[in-house]
Order: C-alpha cells, then structure tokens, then sequence
C-alpha cells in the first residue's frame, strides 16, 4: 500500500468510533445522510483511482465524490459502485460551451459513455468563475448552464444529473450568523437571479 492509503487508512481507524457513532445517530434519528469528499489529483504519489473507488466503498461510509475534471480514468473507477459523482467543466471550457452543439458534444464526450454505469449527479460549470474576474467566462457562465441542461434534457438525462457552479464564500458580504446572510451588491441582480 502507497503512504497516501495508509494515512487514510489510519486516520479513518483513528476517527472511525466517532463516525461509527455519527452514523448511528442518524439511523436511530431516521435521518439519512451523505458525506462526500473531493478527490483532488494534483498531488505526488497517490493510489490508482480503482483502488481509491474501492477504498471509499468497502472502508468507509462516504457515498458523494467531487471531481474537479471529467478524468475518464477515476469516472470509470466509479462504476457500479454506487458512490454520487459530481463532475466539473474546468473554467477554460466554459465559454466554449455557451452554444447548444459545443454543449452536446462535451455531453457525449465526458458523460453519456460513463452514465448509468457510473452514478453522475451533477456537472459543476466551472469553480469560483465570478473569484476569477474574467469577463468572458462570467458572462459565459449562466449561458453554458443554460446549453449544458438542455443538452441533458435532449439525452433525457435532466432528472438524473444537475448543473450547478461553485463559488467561494467571498461572494456573500456577511454570513454570520448563517441566517443574515446577504451577497454582494450587484451578485444577486446580474448573476445570481439568471440563474435561480
């Protein structure tokens, strides 16, 4: 076993009578749950996505991965596991994808060949666009949102994968307490209502 695994593996067994108990709860509570975890690969050394997939089945109880690409290797690692895989269209391709055809092909490219086999659930456009600044990619966001949902919806695969983007939390101009959140002036009227 690669140094990466161990670690996990030992940090799990060392935090496992806290998740164990965590778990528990919920099911006494009759609450269901997910915990999901990003799978990062820009690192040194790291474990075969076949042995990662199988891993985060068989040892753990996380049940939603993030990626931040459409890496065919770890999608297809995935399969038949059952595990919620959220896949992302990295910001350079987000322009590209403002038009229905670019918006299909990259469908057919990076998701069709994989679904059902492996569980897909969301496509991220994009991450932290709006922290960027760049024009071009802000005003292509909503717009490929837009042509990517209705490339699922023409692939009938509108009710098993969303669209969504991420943003840091400095897009909010107060969160504390959670419940007087309020964005940025300006976030909600020219970027966010387009896509509520």
């Amino acid at each position: 076993m690669g140094k990466p695994l161990m670690t996990s593996l030992h940090c799990l067994l060392h935090w496992s009578p806290f998740f164990l108990l965590l778990a528990s709860a919920f099911n006494v509570l009759g609450v269901e749950g997910s915990i999901g975890v990003n799978y990062g690969t820009v690192a040194d050394d790291l474990p075969p996505p076949a042995q990662v997939a199988r891993f985060l089945l068989e040892s753990t109880i996380i049940n939603r991965v993030r990626l931040f690409d459409t890496n065919t290797e770890i999608i297809r690692a995935f399969a038949h596991t059952g595990i919620a895989i959220t896949i992302t269209v990295p910001n350079d391709q987000i322009p590209v994808l403002t038009k229905l055809g670019s918006a299909q092909e990259w469908l057919k490219s990076n998701v069709q060949p994989y679904v059902p086999a492996t569980n897909i659930v969301r496509i991220l456009v994009g991450n932290e666009v709006i922290s960027t600044e760049n024009k071009l990619m802000v005003a292509s966001l909503v717009p490929a949102m837009k042509a990517l949902h209705a490339a699922l919806v023409g692939a009938s695969l509108d009710h098993r994968i969303k669209i969504s983007t991420p943003h840091s939390l400095g897009i909010l101009s107060d969160s504390s307490p959670p419940s007087t959140g309020k964005f940025r002036r300006g976030y909600a009227t020219r970027f966010l209502k387009a896509i509520a």
